[in-house]
């Protein structure tokens, strides 16, 4: 497991980004009537936000949290939007699963009114997730973050 550990954020911006292509996907689907296609496209969302947050403990179980390495007025961007990321996915974690409880038990008026709320906040905590992790671990990666990837590989 920790050999996987270094390639995890890289998985994590992955299911992010993908989250949102099948989010998007998924109101186009309903948009043109296509039922079955919106269902298929939200439960690919969910599967990847299951995936995200096994993935995203696991890591975080190995590592802790990485300092950003980001000086100036960039932190107040960075921890801003960090902040807005992590309160939205607090939500997230109770609003995703309404939903879809909703629609599985077909109440798709209740279902509609949650999900004009649910996606776009949903879409935010996806898109905001891979900007994070594009500042922390590309942009200003930290020095200490990469040393302690290195001690878990043995590199």
């Amino acid at each position: 497991m920790k050999d996987l550990v270094p390639i995890f954020p890289h998985i994590l911006a992955f299911f992010n980004v993908s989250t949102v292509i099948v989010l998007v996907l998924g109101v186009m689907a309903i948009k043109k009537e296509d039922v079955k296609k919106h269902k298929s496209f939200m439960v690919a969302a969910v599967v990847l936000a299951i995936l995200f947050l096994i993935v995203y403990t696991l890591y975080h179980m190995e590592v802790g949290n990485a300092a950003f390495a980001g000086e100036g007025d960039i932190r107040y961007f960075y921890f801003g939007l960090l902040i807005a990321h992590i309160v939205g996915a607090v939500f997230i974690l109770f609003m995703v699963p309404l939903t879809l409880f909703r629609a599985l038990k077909t109440n798709f008026v209740a279902h509609k009114t949650i999900a004009r709320k649910t996606l776009p906040l949903w879409m935010f905590v996806s898109a905001s997730g891979f900007i994070v992790y594009v500042m922390a671990f590309h942009i200003w990666p930290s020095k200490p973050a990469t040393e302690i990837v290195q001690l878990l590989v043995g590199s």
